[in-house]
């Protein structure tokens, strides 16, 4: 899994999983006819290790100034 360069967890929960460390994309799948349909899995959410915090790069991070 790839990290972004200055990402660190903080006060704020996953937006993807809203804080919970799971989530349900839908993943497509190929029926006998041909026809693609998306099926809604759940999963340990891929966008925070499952941790449930907030993992990325703060604009205020990179600049050191706080976001407005």
């Amino acid at each position: 899994m790839y990290v972004a360069e200055g990402a660190h967890h903080c006060e704020l929960p996953c937006r993807w999983c809203d804080g919970d460390g799971t989530w349900a994309p839908e993943k497509p799948r190929v029926q006998e006819n041909g026809e693609i349909v998306f099926v809604r899995v759940t999963e340990e959410c891929r966008m925070c290790m499952g941790t449930g915090q907030c993992m990325h790069a703060h604009a205020g991070d990179r600049t050191g100034e706080p976001e407005t």
